[in-house]
C-alpha cells in the first residue's frame, strides 16, 4: 500500500535539536518545510534525555575565553582527529544560539539574572551553559512549538528506508508507517539528522530507535562516513543496562569521589590530580581498568557522593545528575558516536541535494567529544544545513520520484514479511548488542575484534532467515540490518587503527602513534562490499 506522493521544499529526517534546528532555518527562507521523524518531534529521542547543556563561549564574558580558545580545547580533546574546518564553523555559528533559543522560548538556568556558566572537564574556561532542569525536552519542546508556529509541518510515526536518487542527486526519500504504508516524499533538498547508534551496544543511555538508521541510509546511498571507530563511553552510568547517567562532570567537583572495591579514590590511584583534565575516554578507561583488574563490584566501581554538600545533592537528584542513594555502583555506558557522515563546512555530504546534521554527521568531535559539544554542533550544523537546503531549494524545479525505486522498495518488504525461518528477531539483536559490548567496548584488542567481526558476519546471514509477521516487525528487521551495518563499520575501523587515540582503547596497542596514525579511516560502500581507506588529517584550516 502506497500513500499519496508528498513533495516540498526541504525534507529533514529527525526530530531532535539538529533537525528541529534546521527546519526552522530553511523555514525562515520562505521554503516549504516538512520534518518527518520515526518517535514523536521533540521527544523521545536523545536530545530530549539529554542533561540539555552545551558549550558556548562569550556567555560568562572572561576575557580570556574566545572561540579560538574553545577550538584549541576541541581539537586538544579529539586527539587532533578533528576537521578543523568544522570545529571553526562551530565554535563560531554557536555564539548566536543562544539568541536564538531564546527567541524559540528556551528558558535556561541563571543566577541573578545571568545565565549560569559552569566549568567541565577538557574545556579550559567555564563556558557550559544548561537549558531548564537539566531536561532536554526543556529545548526540543519550545524549538518544536516554535517551528510549528511558524508554519513547519511534521509527520510523525514513519521510518525512513531509502534515500532516492536520481542522476546522482538525492530527490526524497521512501518511508514506512506503523501500518505498513509506503511513504513517499520528494524533496529539492533533504537533511539527514537522525542521530546516532547508541543502541548497537548493550549498555547505552540513548533513546530506544538510535540504531543507526541514518548512516546506513547515507552509506547504502553512496556517502562516505568517518571516525567511525570513536565511541563515546560515558563513564560513570547505572540502572538497567547504563541507561541513567551520573553527571560526573558536576559531581567531582561538588565533592563526589569515585572509589574501587578497597575504597581508593581511582583518580587519585592513576594520578589525575586535576579533575578538570578527567576527560570521558581517561575516566572510561580508568574504571574498566579497574573491574578488570579484580577491583570492581559487580562490573563496575562506587560513586560515592557523601561529600556533596545537602542542598546541592538535592538539586542535583531533581535534575536527574546523580542517582538515589549516596553510593552507588557506576560502569561506563556508550553514550555518543563521533563518527558519521563525512561532510564539509556547508553540511554538505558529498551527494547533491544531501546534507547531515548532529550525531549523524562525522568529523567535528575527532577521537573524542568534549562534553557539551554535542548539542553545539547540532545547533550549529543544524542551522547551517537548513540555510544551505533552503538556497539550494529555491532554484530548483520540483523533485521527481523514481518509480522504480518504489516498486524496489514495495518489493523488499514483500519478502521481508514473507520470509518464514527459524531465527528470531528477539535473539539475533540481543546477540549483537553483546557482541559489541563485549568484544568492541572501552578496552580493545585485535583479537577480539576479529571474533567480532566474524560474530557480526554470523548474524548478517541469520537476518535473512527471520520471520516477520508483521509490518511493525519488519521495520525492525530493517533496524536490525541498519545496526548490522553500523557494527561492522565500528569494528573493521577499530580493527584498522593499531594505536590507541581518545575513545579507541587497543589494550595490544596502547600508545598513541602520531607518526603513522594521524589519519582519517572513511568507509563506504563500493562494488557490492564495505570498503576501508585512510586519509591524512589536514595540519590547517582552509
Amino acid at each position: 500500500r502506497t500513500a499519496p506522493e508528498i513533495n516540498v521544499d526541504v525534507l529533514v529526517i529527525g526530530g531532535g535539536i539538529a533537525g528541529l534546528r534546521a527546519a526552522i532555518a530553511a523555514r525562515r527562507h520562505d521554503r516549504d518545510v516538512l520534518l518527518v521523524s520515526e518517535s514523536p518531534v521533540g521527544l523521545r529521542n536523545n536530545s530530549a534525555i539529554s542533561k540539555a547543556t552545551f558549550a558556548v563561549t562569550g556567555v560568562w564574558k572572561n576575557p580570556g575565553d574566545s572561540p579560538e580558545v574553545h577550538f584549541k580545547d576541541t581539537i586538544t580533546a579529539g586527539r587532533l582527529m578533528n576537521d578543523r574546518r568544522l570545529v571553526t564553523r562551530m565554535v563560531d555559528a554557536v555564539r548566536q544560539q543562544v539568541a536564538d533559543l531564546v527567541e524559540f522560548g528556551v528558558q535556561f538556568r541563571r543566577r541573578n539574572a545571568e545565565i549560569s556558566v559552569v566549568h567541565t572537564p577538557g574545556h579550559t574556561y567555564p563556558r557550559n551553559i544548561t537549558a531548564g532542569d537539566y531536561r532536554g525536552i526543556n529545548i526540543t519542546r519550545p524549538m518544536r512549538q516554535y517551528a510549528a508556529s511558524i508554519g513547519v509541518r511534521f509527520i510523525e510515526g514513519v521510518l525512513v528506508t531509502r534515500l532516492l536518487r536520481t542522476g546522482g542527486r538525492v530527490t526524497g526519500v521512501l518511508g514506512v508507517d506503523s501500518e505498513g504504508w509506503l511513504r513517499v516524499f520528494g524533496a529539492k533538498s533533504t537533511i539527514l539528522a537522525t542521530g546516532g547508534a547508541g543502541r548497537i551496544y548493550l549498555r547505552t543511555n540513548n533513546a530506544s530507535g538510535l540504531t543507526g538508521d541514518g548512516y546506513a541510509l547515507a552509506y547504502e546511498a553512496g556517502a562516505v562516513l568517518r571516525d567511525m571507530e570513536f565511541v563515546q563511553f560515558y563513564p560513570a552510568a547505572w540502572g538497567k543496562n547504563g541507561s541513567q547517567m551520573c553527571l560526573y562532570e558536576r559531581l567531582l567537583p561538588a565533592g563526589g569521589v569515585i572509589r574501587n572495591a578497597l575504597g581508593d579514590d581511582i583518580l587519585q590511584r592513576h594520578g589525575v590530580s586535576d579533575i578538570i583534565s578527567a576527560t570521558r575516554d581517561l575516566l572510561a578507561r580508568l574504571v574498566m581498568t579497574e573491574v578488570i583488574e579484580g577491583r570492581g563490584i559487580d562490573g563496575g566501581v562506587v560513586f560515592d557522593f557523601t561529600g556533596i554538600p545537602e542542598e546541592r545533592a538535592r538539586d542535583y537528584r531533581r535534575g536527574g545528575l546523580m542517582g538515589p542513594e549516596d553510593r552507588l555502583i557506576v560502569a561506563p555506558t556508550v553514550h555518543f558516536f563521533m563518527g558519521g557522515v563525512k561532510i564539509n563546512g556547508c553540511a554538505e555530504t558529498g551527494i547533491d541535494g544531501l546534507y547531515a546534521a548532529g550525531e549523524v554527521g562525522g568529523g567535528i568531535h575527532g577521537a573524542n567529544r568534549l562534553g557539551g559539544n554535542a548539542i553545539s554542533a547540532a545547533l550549529a550544523f543544524g542551522t547551517i544545513a537548513g540555510d544551505r537546503a533552503a538556497a539550494l531549494a529555491g532554484g530548483m524545479r520540483p523533485a521527481s520520484v523514481p518509480p522504480e525505486e518504489i516498486v524496489g522498495e514495495t518489493s523488499r518488504l514483500k519478502e521481508i514479511t514473507s520470509t518464514v525461518g527459524r531465527e528470531s528477531l528477539n535473539e539475533v539483536q540481543p546477540s549483537l548488542q553483546q557482541i559489541m559490548w563485549d568484544r568492541v567496548g572501552v578496552l580493545r584488542d585485535g583479537q577480539h575484534l576479529a571474533d567480532a567481526l566474524n560474530g557480526i558476519l554470523a548474524l548478517r546471514e541469520r537476518l535473512a532467515k527471520i520471520t516477520a509477521a508483521s509490518y511493525p516487525e519488519a521495520l525492525r528487521v530493517i533496524k536490525l540490518s541498519s545496526m548490522l551495518t553500523v557494527a561492522e563499520m565500528v569494528t573493521r575501523a577499530a580493527q584498522l587503527r593499531t594505536e590507541s587515540r581518545g575513545a579507541h582503547y587497543r589494550t595490544d596497542y596502547p600508545r598513541e602513534d602520531s607518526e603513522h596514525w594521524l589519519r582519517t579511516i572513511e568507509v563506504f560502500h563500493h562494488g557490492g562490499a564495505m570498503v576501508l581507506k585512510t586519509t591524512p588529517v589536514p595540519a590547517e584550516t582552509d
